[in-house]
């Protein structure tokens, strides 16, 4: 079974990550071009290797085009026309699938109308490893974004560090109006056009209507990833990331939805969910060469404050929605935010710490770590329980947490 590498707290550094791996300027240049360009440009992983995902918006009606190959252009190896829908408040969204990539190469691209009168690019990115491969890759993740100037610090500080994944986890708009949502993608083009953008989902997208609140479909329709968009997993080379909708409380147990449906759907509550989360991670973990496992929601199991609010594990209730499968399964990291904080929490099962220190060799239990810090920040009171190795309120923390594999 697995549990036997070996993780370095460095996994939890904010903001100035000098363990960090750095790779070649994904995205570094690229700008805008023409009367009507791409705007909010990002990449999306779909759990195939020799394919990427490019969406983003433009201000009026226009074609879509891709043109991308392993060097400089123009002109470029690969071209592709692009599908161009309507989101449900109007945005004229455009997508465009790159195929024929080989796995872990950089390639360079540019997109814009069938004529490239508008454009964006050049860009790069490096194409996901070969499922299995244990090619070093790097990831970002941070929750609670918004459309602030802490999100647009957030995001050019991790298009600096070129991660190969984007983590968002949820809770990433704070706002019903799709300009709102437009001006986030705007922010996080910084690192999508150069990252694959993989969101979680939070509260905010799955709660009853609010002005806080975005639409589910509006959500789904900017964001195009794998399965349901919301309930999803993918292995990128030997790491298999899962995440999980839990819906508008992290409390109730008859929201949120499972990953067996396709299109921003899924069979609702708890046991849905479980039932799905349980084979998909018992596959990983009997998997020889799967290596990583790391999960990803909005909802915390371990806050490191003493609020404790919508809380999916069992630390101030008896509620557990989730902790005893990733213990079973052998989840080595859980990335979570929710509470406007940063924190990271030893290893630990049930409040069980089973070992400290900054370093880690088969651990026994997962690592948490809380990051609602993308574009928000709280405060509140530390807690001071055996199982919190960090915790960040004052000043209120910033930024996110990346890692290297």
């Amino acid at each position: 079974m697995r549990w036997s590498g070996f993780w370095v707290s460095s996994i939890a550094v904010i903001v100035v990550l000098t363990s960090l791996t750095l790779l070649p300027s994904f995205g570094a240049g690229a700008a805008p071009a023409g009367s009507n360009p791409p705007l909010g440009v990002h990449l999306s992983y779909l759990d195939d290797p020799t394919t990427a995902k490019i969406t983003w918006y433009t201000t009026a009606a226009t074609t879509s085009r891709a043109e991308w190959g392993r060097s400089i252009g123009p002109p470029y190896l690969f071209h592709a026309s692009g599908v161009d829908y309507g989101s449900p408040g109007g945005t004229r969204l455009h997508v465009v699938n790159l195929t024929g990539l080989t796995p872990g190469a950089t390639y360079f691209y540019r997109i814009g109308d069938a004529g490239m009168a508008s454009s964006f690019g050049q860009a790069t990115f490096r194409a996901a490893p070969m499922k299995g491969a244990s090619d070093t890759f790097t990831f970002a993740a941070a929750g609670d974004w918004g459309d602030t100037n802490q999100t647009a610090v957030t995001s050019s500080g991790i298009a600096k560090r070129n991660p190969n994944l984007v983590l968002p986890v949820g809770d990433l708009y704070y706002t019903d109006q799709e300009s709102g949502v437009r001006s986030v993608y705007d922010k996080w083009e910084a690192f999508g056009g150069g990252s694959f953008v993989q969101s979680g989902m939070g509260n905010h997208e799955e709660a009853a209507p609010a002005s806080d609140v975005t639409p589910l479909g509006v959500h789904c329709a900017f964001s195009n990833l794998p399965g349901n968009e919301r309930t999803y997993a993918f292995t990128y080379g030997n790491t298999y990331f899962v995440t999980l909708d839990f819906g508008a409380d992290g409390f109730g147990q008859a929201d949120g939805v499972d990953g067996t449906v396709q299109g921003c759907d899924g069979v609702a509550g708890t046991p849905a969910i479980r039932a799905w989360v349980d084979a998909k991670l018992a596959a990983a973990d009997a998997d020889p060469s799967i290596r990583w496992i790391v999960v990803y929601f909005h909802f915390m199991c371990y806050d490191p404050t003493t609020t404790g609010f919508s809380l999916l594990c069992p630390i101030d209730s008896s509620n557990d929605q989730i902790e005893d499968i990733m213990t079973n399964r052998h989840v080595d990291l859980v990335l979570t935010g929710h509470d406007h904080v940063y924190g990271r929490t030893y290893p630990v099962h049930f409040q069980t710490v089973t070992q400290t220190g900054n370093a880690y060799s088969d651990p026994g239990a997962p690592i948490y770590l809380i990051l609602g810090t993308g574009g928000l920040s709280g405060g509140g009171t530390c807690r001071t329980t055996a199982w919190v190795a960090a915790c960040r309120v004052a000043p209120p923390a910033k930024g996110f947490d990346a890692h290297p594999i």
